[in-house]
């Protein structure tokens, strides 16, 4: 059954959720309980929505990820089939558009597999920006390379590129006289720069010092890009003991040697950098990819406002339900305790799965053996827990933690947790 939608305008002031937010809620509970919509079988759907609600639906980076999106990617398959652009923008200049790039590749190719282009007139602004400010990847093809270009496709890129041109055609000059003061006497001429040609000024500096983060960045994110290589042949089950054991020695030495170059930094702003675009890095390396957006098979259509009344920035997305599940929660209190065991998690300050022992003291050491997935790099896990951050969580690790809470025999019970925090209660509702 396929369902059209739109709800231009579905936003709940002062709610915690978006409307849309909320209907997308329902839809994977009531896909999960074969209920509502998907009573008779699983129901396809396409849905017009404002373009400001889709940042946590469809996130183009593992920032924006959140319990929705987990939960979206455990139960649906999300394309984007047209956009206005006026919010993805806002969201690439927080991605490495290196990557963004090789996620564009990696749709054209499946796109000329499949015989399908994008009309004359409906290619957004942001895909050709990146195709033109990105480098191409280096001979070996490596798809972990930081470019300058990578970091100054920003908003005010076009904004230097523009006052560039003027200033070469003479549209403003390089400074300007003061006029004279107001009791009418002379006063010496100063220069002054103009005002346009101070702000070019400013943004080439910007550019100058984001290519020097480029370049220091970049030489960490190659040596971890190294480091993974190494964990995941370590991983090979054809290696001999041998050779493991002296690639897991060199792996270990790469990680102390990193880890000792990045707290030496001067710059705290330089290695929160690195471990963004590291985690992002991971996420797009995964096969298949962790974001819903690089699993698409095709780039979204243009939408123009004034194609709507009244005019808005819309964008259509086709929700489509996994069937069979691959991870299904058939009873009421195991989707009560994922709804309540995703929202703690992403609620609180810490960034690992060290949150498990807020929820119920002792969680994470007895849950997280229990978890193969966790642990294996070649699933998107880590040897060591503490640096897996919650956003980069795969549906199999969310799915294999629910398993292994419902066969803890310690853990507190569903009225325990909504006592202590009736929020909470919130999201058993959902």
């Amino acid at each position: 059954m396929l369902v059209n939608g739109a709800l231009p305008t579905a936003y709940i002031e002062n709610a915690r959720f978006p409307g849309f937010q909320l209907k997308l809620r329902q839809w994977c509970n009531d896909i999960n309980r074969q209920s509502g919509f998907h009573a008779n079988g699983p129901v396809r759907m396409l849905v017009w929505l404002p373009e400001k609600e889709k940042t946590s639906i469809l996130p183009h980076t593992i920032l924006y990820r959140n319990s929705l999106s987990l939960q979206l990617e455990m139960n649906c398959r999300i394309e984007e089939v047209a956009s206005s652009g006026a919010v993805s923008r806002q969201r690439q200049q927080q991605r490495d558009q290196s990557v963004e790039l090789m996620s564009r590749r990696r749709v054209a190719r499946t796109m000329q597999q499949l015989g399908v282009k994008v009309p004359f007139g409906r290619q957004l602004n942001s895909q050709k920006e990146i195709q033109d400010a990105v480098a191409p990847p280096d001979k070996t093809g490596s798809a972990l390379q930081i470019s300058t270009a990578s970091l100054q496709a920003r908003g005010w890129h076009d904004e230097l590129q523009t006052l560039r041109q003027q200033f070469e055609a003479g549209d403003f000059a390089r400074a300007e006289t003061d006029p004279p003061g107001k009791s009418g006497e002379k006063v010496p001429e100063r220069t002054q720069l103009t005002p346009e040609f101070a702000r070019m000024t400013e943004l080439e500096r910007n550019l100058r010092h984001i290519a020097k983060r480029s370049g220091e960045i970049g030489i960490f994110l190659r040596e971890q890009a190294d480091i993974d290589t190494l964990d995941s042949q370590a991983h090979d089950p054809t290696l001999d003991k041998a050779k493991r054991l002296a690639t897991l020695q060199e792996l270990q030495n790469r990680r102390v040697k990193l880890k000792a170059d990045l707290d030496n930094l001067k710059t705290p702003r330089l290695r929160a950098d690195f471990e963004f675009y590291k985690q992002d890095r991971r996420a797009f390396a995964q096969n298949p990819p962790l974001l819903l957006w690089d699993q698409r098979s095709a780039e979204p259509l243009k939408a123009y406002s004034e194609e709507f009344y009244p005019e808005r920035d819309m964008c259509l997305l086709d929700v489509e339900p996994h069937y069979p599940l691959p991870y299904p929660i058939t009873s009421a209190a195991q989707a009560s305790f994922f709804s309540i065991l995703m929202a703690s998690l992403f609620r609180t300050a810490s960034n690992n799965l060290r949150a498990l022992d807020g929820i119920a003291p002792g969680a994470f050491d007895a849950i997280t053996p229990k978890v193969p997935a966790l642990h294996d790099p070649t699933r998107g896990g880590e040897r060591d827990l503490l640096d897996l951050p919650l956003r980069r969580l795969t549906p199999e690790m969310a799915y294999g933690i629910l398993m292994a809470w419902f066969d803890w025999p310690f853990k507190p019970e569903l009225s325990d947790l909504l006592g202590r925090d009736s929020s909470l209660i919130e999201e058993t509702r959902r």
